[in-house]
């Protein structure tokens, strides 16, 4: 499968993505894609401002078809509605989750063979001043400023639940790194509410070797110092930052190696290539 991906990149009303992006995806081990994902300018407030930019990535979970089927209903009814709603960031995110989760809730009693299909989501919103986000699932959303590496949206995932179990003493570092509950999610969209829903809200200006990053948990194989590690290296070129963190997964991969994707959103002065 190729690596560079563009074609799932939607242009906005623009014609043309302003921002310094790169896109990488890799199938791995999976014997089918379940990732889905888009990007694109929008004038959030409809004030002809300089455009914001739109982030979504869903990594879909309910066999071949099912997976493949929210993931992308999910990134098409996100992408199509948050830019003509109105209100806060907040509110339209919400907005779009209720229609995706109103949509599988749908397919999956037209067709019984979707039942049980679901996905995670990660949509953003960057205007050069602040971030807004909803997440859903665990999909990771890191902010990499001044060499640090900071987690912005909540885990659904048990990973935290097993972390704060080791924390407590009543497990130890190694059984929670192995137990198979560790990548089980407490929530996701399907064709009913999202158990959990991380909204957030966090004033940033990437600056020069800044980086937004949106990823599938495919990207999990590495570490987050080895993340860092990568972006930290790429000084500033989102392109680079994206072949060097993809390549480092391929070298990683075991036999399981989950679906990867991975958006990277450069700071002030960077370059998509």
């Amino acid at each position: 499968m190729e690596d560079r991906v563009s074609r799932q990149a939607t242009a906005g009303p623009s014609g043309l993505l302003r921002w310094p992006l790169a896109f990488r995806q890799w199938q791995g081990a999976r014997p089918y894609q379940e990732d889905a994902f888009d990007a694109r300018d929008i004038d959030p407030w409809g004030a002809g401002e300089s455009p914001a930019l739109l982030m979504i990535l869903a990594d879909g979970m309910g066999g071949a078809a099912g997976g493949a089927i929210a993931s992308q209903t999910a990134v098409e009814i996100f992408s199509r509605d948050f830019p003509i709603l109105d209100g806060p960031a907040g509110v339209r995110f919400r907005a779009c989750l209720d229609a995706a989760t109103a949509s599988l809730h749908r397919q999956e009693t037209d067709d019984a063979r979707l039942r049980g299909m679901g996905t995670t989501v990660v949509a953003a919103l960057y205007d050069g001043r602040s971030i807004d986000w909803l997440s859903v699932g665990d999909s990771p959303m890191w902010l990499f400023a001044d060499g640090a590496l900071v987690r912005l949206n909540a885990d659904h995932s048990m990973a935290p639940v097993l972390e704060a179990l080791v924390r407590a003493g009543e497990l130890t570092p190694d059984g929670a790194r192995r137990d198979r509950r560790r990548n089980m999610l407490r929530s996701a969209v399907t064709g009913r509410a999202a158990d959990m829903v991380d909204c957030g809200h966090r004033p940033c200006r990437l600056g020069p070797g800044g980086f937004l990053l949106i990823a599938s948990d495919g990207i999990e194989t590495l570490s987050e110092d080895r993340i860092a590690q990568e972006l930290g290296a790429a000084k500033g070129s989102a392109e680079a930052a994206a072949d060097g963190l993809l390549s480092a997964v391929r070298a990683a991969a075991g036999p399981y190696q989950d679906n990867v994707t991975i958006m990277l959103l450069a700071g002030a002065g960077g370059a998509a290539g």
